[in-house]
C-alpha cells in the first residue's frame, strides 16, 4: 500500500478560500475496532460539521466518491456548531444517516454538494489508510489536516500536533544467531523511536507488548510481532516473523493472530465445548491476522481470517477463510491466489483425511487435464503453521463465487445460484427458473442448449455417477454470464463423500428429485440427452476412468504429497482418528479398478441397452491424435466397452508433417467419424508422414 506523504497538503485540502457552512471534518475508510453496529459490523464513516450558528438541514445535499453518489432524501438537520456522523455502510433504508455506498479503499476523492447539485460544499481527497486510523481537520472546522491514531467519531477534535507521516516499520538486524541451545535477534529502525514487540501472537500497540532493548533469546517454535511507534508519527507497519523449529519455514503458509481471536471463550474463533464459536458465521467472527506465504519475498500481509465450510466446522481440523479488507489493511490488489492472479478471498481447505484430500484432488486433477466443462477451485498443496505450530496440510484455492467465475467466464458480471433450490448467492434467478422449466418439460434440444451448457450439465452428471457422492444435493453450484446468449454451466466441489464401489448409483439417484441428482434422470429419460450421456460417459470410462490411467493417477498423487500426508495423518491421529495414508491409497486404488465395471452394468438394466465391447487402436503421438466424443485417446490399442445404439464421434488429427489417409477396413475419406461402437470390430485411423 503506498503513501504519499510529500504531497499531503495537496491532497487533503482542495477546498475554496471561504469556508464552507458544512465541511467534511473526519472520515474513517478502514474501520476495525472503532466501532461496531449492533450487527457486529465495522462500517466507513464520515463526520460532517456546522461551522455556523444556525440549524443546518442536509435535505436534497449529496455526497460522491469514485463515480457514485447518494442524495439525502429527506430531512437532516444539524445543530448550530454541531457535528453529524453519516455511516457509510450500503444501507440507507436504515436511515438518513446511513450512506448507500461505502468509501474506497484505494482512497478517493469526497465530496460534499449542495441541495442545488452543482455548487461543491466541500471536497476532501484522502489516501489508503491503515486499519483504525482517521483523518480529519486538526481542530473542528479548521483548515489544518492531520491523522488521528484514535479516531473521535461524534466527538471534537482536538490535537495537539498535526500527524502528517508513518514511522519505518522495524527490520531484523542481523539473522538468527544460536551459541548452543539459544537463539537471539536483534531489531533495528532507524528514527522510529521505540519498538513494541510480542512473543505470543498478540499485536503489539503502544500499550501492550515488550518494549525492545537490544538482542533477547528466542524459543525454537515461536511468533515475532514487532511495530514502532513516535509520538509526531503513525504506528509503523509491522514485522512478523514465524519461526519453527528454530528457523523461519520455507514451504508452505503462515498465519499469526491473537491467541484471544483464536482460542478465547467469547472472542476465538476455533473454540470447543459449549461455546462452540468455530459454528459462528458472520464478519463479526473475523480476527486480524498476518500471513506470509513462506518462499515469496513479499512480507506478511494483514488479512481477516474466520472459520470455513458447514459439515467440516464440526471437525478438530477445519478450513479457514482469508479476506482481503480495507479495515485490515489488507493490500488493495488482494490475496496473492498464483504469481498473476489476486482475489478477495481465498480459501484454505482442510481436507479431513487422506481420503477426502485424494479424492478431492483426483477429481481436480481428471477436470483440469481432460478438459471437463464443468468448474473446478486450482488448487495449491501447502502446510499451515497456525501460531507457531504445524496445523497439517491444506489446499490453498479461490472462493467459488462470482469473482473467481467472472474470470474464468471472462464476463463483467454473473448470476450465481446454490444448492438444489437454486438460492441466489450473486445476481437473478430469472434466466435459470426460465431454463430449468425448458428441461424438465423435454423441450426442444436447441431450445434447451440456447440457455444450458448441456456438456457440462453432463460431465456433472458424470462426475457424480462415477463417484456416487452422497452430498451431491448440498455441493450444488450453477453460474452464467450475465450477458446476451450467456448459459448455465456447473461448479464442482466438495468431491469427497463418495459410494461404495458396487453400489447401483443409477438407482439411487433416480429416486431423488430433480435438482438433488444432477438432472440424471432427465438425462437418461431424453431420447436424445441419453445418447449424449451414454456417450460422455464411454469416452471417459475409456479415459480419465479407464482403471488403469485412473490408477496411475491416484499413485502420481499419492507419491507427490506422501511426505505432507504421513506428517498431516501424525498431526491429527488423536484428535481425529482416520486410516493412514497407505491404507486410503490401497483402497481408492481398488475404487478406480472396480467402480467402472459396477457402473456399466446398472446403466445397461437401467437403460435396457446391451453392453458389448470394441477395439480402437490410437496412433503414436509423432503421427497424431485420436479423439473420441472430445477427450484424446492415448497411443495404443483400447477396449471401450459401449452401449447398443449409441452413435459416438471419432476424430482424426494428424501431427505436423503428417497426413489422415482414412481409416482401416472402411471406405469413409473424412477424418471425423460418427458411428456405432458396439457395431464395430476395430476402428484404426491411417497416417503418412508428408515428403518434404
Amino acid at each position: 500500500m503506498k503513501w504519499f506523504w510529500s504531497f499531503l497538503a495537496v491532497l487533503l485540502w482542495v477546498a475554496m478560500d471561504a469556508q464552507s457552512v458544512l465541511v467534511i471534518n473526519e472520515l474513517q475508510a478502514a474501520n476495525r475496532l472503532t466501532y461496531a453496529d449492533p450487527e457486529g459490523l465495522t462500517p466507513d464513516w464520515i463526520e460532517v460539521y456546522n461551522t455556523t450558528g444556525d440549524p443546518q438541514d442536509m435535505k436534497g445535499m449529496r455526497l460522491a466518491v469514485a463515480g457514485r453518489q447518494h442524495i439525502i432524501s429527506s430531512s437532516l438537520v444539524i445543530p448550530a456548531n454541531t457535528l453529524q456522523l453519516l455511516w457509510l455502510d450500503g444501507h440507507p433504508e436504515r436511515g438518513n444517516d446511513h450512506i448507500g455506498f461505502s468509501l474506497p479503499r484505494k482512497g478517493g476523492s469526497l465530496l460534499l454538494i449542495a441541495a442545488d447539485g452543482s455548487t461543491i460544499m466541500d471536497l476532501f481527497t484522502y489516501p489508503a489508510m491503515v486499519g483504525d486510523l482517521s483523518v480529519g481537520r486538526l481542530a473542528d472546522g479548521t483548515q489544518e489536516w492531520t491523522f488521528f491514531r484514535k479516531p473521535t467519531p461524534g466527538s471534537p477534535n482536538g490535537s495537539n500536533e498535526a500527524i502528517h507521516q508513518q514511522s519505518p516499520a522495524p527490520t531484523v538486524d542481523a539473522a538468527l544467531s544460536t551459541s548452543g541451545a539459544k537463539r537471539t535477534l536483534a531489531l533495528n529502525c532507524t528514527h522510529c523511536g521505540s519498538i513494541q514487540f510480542t512473543l505470543d501472537g498478540t499485536e503489539p500497540t503502544e500499550e501492550h507488548g515488550n518494549l525492545y532493548n537490544g538482542p533477547f533469546p528466542l524459543p525454537a517454535d515461536v511468533v515475532l510481532r514487532a511495530r514502532a511507534f513516535r509520538p509526531d508519527q503513525l504506528p509503523s507497519k509491522e514485522l512478523c516473523l514465524t519461526l519453527i523449529n528454530g528457523s523461519v519455514p520455507q514451504d508452505g503458509i503462515t498465519v499469526a493472530l491473537d491467541q484471544r481471536g483464536l482460542w478465547g471463550d467469547s472472542t476465538g474463533i476455533n473454540v470447543e465445548g459449549a461455546l462452540a464459536n468455530f459454528s459462528r458465521r458472520g464478519r463479526p467472527w473475523e480476527r486480524l491476522a498476518m500471513v506470509q506465504f513462506n518462499g515469496a519475498t513479499e512480507a506478511p500481509i494483514p488479512l481477516g481470517i474466520s472459520v470455513h465450510g458447514s459439515g467440516s466446522r464440526s471437525l478438530a481440523k477445519r478450513s479457514f477463510k482469508l479476506h482481503a479488507r480495507d479495515r485490515y489493511d489488507s493490500p488493495v490488489e488482494g490475496i496473492p491466489l498464483s504469481s498473476t492472479e489476486f482475489f478477495n478471498e481465498g480459501i484454505l481447505r482442510a481436507d479431513a483425511g487422506p481420503h477426502n484430500f485424494l479424492r478431492n484432488l483426483f477429481i481436480e486433477t481428471v477436470i483440469q487435464r481432460y478438459n471437463l466443462a464443468v468448474a473446478v477451485q486450482p488448487s495449491e498443496v501447502l502446510p499451515l503453521y497456525l501460531n507457531g505450530e504445524y496445523w497439517g496440510l491444506y489446499r490453498w484455492m479461490p472462493p467459488k463465487d462470482a469473482q473467481w467465475l467472472k474470470r474464468i467466464s471472462g464476463a463483467e458480471s454473473v448470476d450465481v445460484l446454490e444448492g438444489p433450490s437454486a438460492v441466489v448467492k450473486t445476481g437473478s434467478d430469472a434466466h435459470f427458473k426460465k431454463a430449468q422449466r425448458a428441461l424438465l418439460s423435454i423441450a426442444p434440444l436447441d431450445s434447451i442448449e440456447s440457455m444450458i451448457d448441456m456438456q457440462s450439465l453432463i460431465d456433472l452428471a458424470c462426475l457424480d455417477l462415477y463417484t456416487g457422492r452422497a452430498d451431491h444435493d448440498l455441493n450444488v453450484r450453477c453460474y452464467r454470464p450475465r450477458q446476451k446468449g450467456g448459459k448455465w454451466r456447473w461448479v464442482v466441489y466438495d468431491m469427497d463423500l463418495w459410494a461404495p464401489a458396487n453400489e447401483n448409483t443409477v438407482q439411487r439417484m433416480g429416486l431423488g428429485s430433480v435438482g438433488e441428482t444432477p438432472y440424471l434422470p432427465l438425462l437418461l429419460q431424453q431420447p436424445e440427452l441419453q445418447e449424449r450421456f451414454l456417450a460422455r460417459f464411454t469416452a471417459l470410462q475409456s479415459t480419465a476412468f479407464d482403471p488403469g490411467n485412473a490408477r496411475a493417477t491416484v499413485d502420481e498423487l499419492y507419491h507427490t504429497h506422501e511426505k505432507g500426508l504421513l506428517l498431516d495423518h501424525e498431526r491429527w491421529k488423536l484428535e481425529m482418528p482416520r486410516p493412514d495414508p497407505a491404507t486410503c491409497l490401497q483402497e481408492l486404488e481398488s475404487y478406480v479398478v472396480e467402480r467402472p465395471i459396477s457402473m456399466f452394468k446398472h446403466l445397461s438394466a437401467h437403460t435396457g441397452r446391451k453392453l458389448h465391447t470394441a477395439v480402437i487402436i490410437a496412433p503414436p503421438e509423432e503421427l497424431g491424435v485420436l479423439i473420441l466424443e472430445g477427450i484424446p485417446l492415448p497411443p495404443g490399442k483400447h477396449e471401450v466397452r459401449c452401449f447398443q445404439g449409441i452413435r459416438m464421434d471419432l476424430e482424426a488429427i494428424p501431427a505436423d508433417g503428417v497426413s489422415f489417409t482414412g481409416w482401416k477396413g472402411r471406405e469413409e475419406g473424412s477424418p471425423l467419424l460418427h458411428l456405432e461402437l458396439a457395431k464395430q470390430r476395430t476402428v484404426q485411423p491411417l497416417f503418412a508422414k508428408e515428403l518434404p
